[in-house]
């Protein structure tokens, strides 16, 4: 039994001690799993506008993955300016889902991861005889951020046959 009185020292029964540790598991639990929770970061990948080779292969994009893969869903919209229809674009190095959005834009969207360190190609079917620029953002999947470092928008241009990218 305990006094109650305010000058009297407390005690604790061990039946509360008890109640009292089994009910701070679970809290503890989760205070130390919150850091797992946050969002993970997929390292610093690149956007890179590429250029074309005639008669070869197409003008586009080469999306590379940092020391971590970049998740699935992470979108690539492609944009065109200039009036151009920028073509139909093949993907090649990933598995990814082509959406024509419009004559000027398109969205590429990962199905499967892009390994760390790894390329995905993307090609216009365009021809570079015609003057246009094309410029490229990806998008990562809500809990996911870019390293500090990351490159997530590129462009290529041409005029005519010249052609500059980044």
């Amino acid at each position: 039994m305990t006094d109650s009185s305010p000058n009297s020292p407390r005690t604790i029964d061990r039946r509360n001690l008890v109640k009292g540790a089994a009910w701070s598991v679970p809290v503890i639990a989760l205070v130390t799993a919150a850091p797992f929770a946050s969002a993970s970061t997929v390292g610093n990948f690149s956007v890179d506008g590429s250029c074309a080779v005639l008669g070869l292969i197409g003008p586009g994009f080469v999306v590379t993955a940092g020391a971590q893969p970049l998740p699935i869903g992470t979108r690539i919209d492609i944009v065109g300016q200039g009036g151009v229809n920028i073509g139909v674009f093949s993907v090649t190095g990933g598995t990814a889902s082509v959406n024509v959005l419009s004559q000027s834009a398109s969205r590429i969207t990962l199905t499967a991861p892009l390994a760390a360190n790894q390329t995905l190609a993307l090609r216009s079917t365009l021809s570079v005889s015609v003057a246009f620029r094309f410029t490229a953002t990806a998008t990562l999947p809500t809990g996911f951020t870019a390293g500090p470092t990351a490159k997530p928008s590129g462009s290529v241009s041409t005029l005519l046959v010249l052609c500059s990218a980044d």
